[in-house]
């Protein structure tokens, strides 16, 4: 399977997201991807911009690095990440 179903927690509109991410991609181009999908499932009401953003572990609130690739991290299906 190449895709993992995560929860996103995007606090700063206090709601939660399920979305599928493929793992053959960089973390920079999913958190694209997370956050063009939230702004569209939210209308609009993430206000900051896309570069602003950062993907973070829940469990141990450290910043994923743009520039590796979803399979090298510790993401799988069923994590919990934030979206700051």
């Amino acid at each position: 399977m190449n895709k993992f179903l995560i929860m996103v927690i995007v606090p700063e509109i206090e709601m939660n997201y399920e979305i599928y991410i493929p793992n053959n991609k960089k973390v920079g181009t999913i958190k694209k991807y997370v956050y063009r999908s939230i702004v569209e499932l939210s209308n609009g009401s993430l206000e900051k911009k896309e570069e602003e953003m950062k993907l973070i572990d829940r469990n141990t609130g450290r910043e994923y690095p743009n520039d590796i690739y979803i399979k090298d991290t510790n993401i799988r299906n069923g994590s919990k990440v934030i979206l700051l």
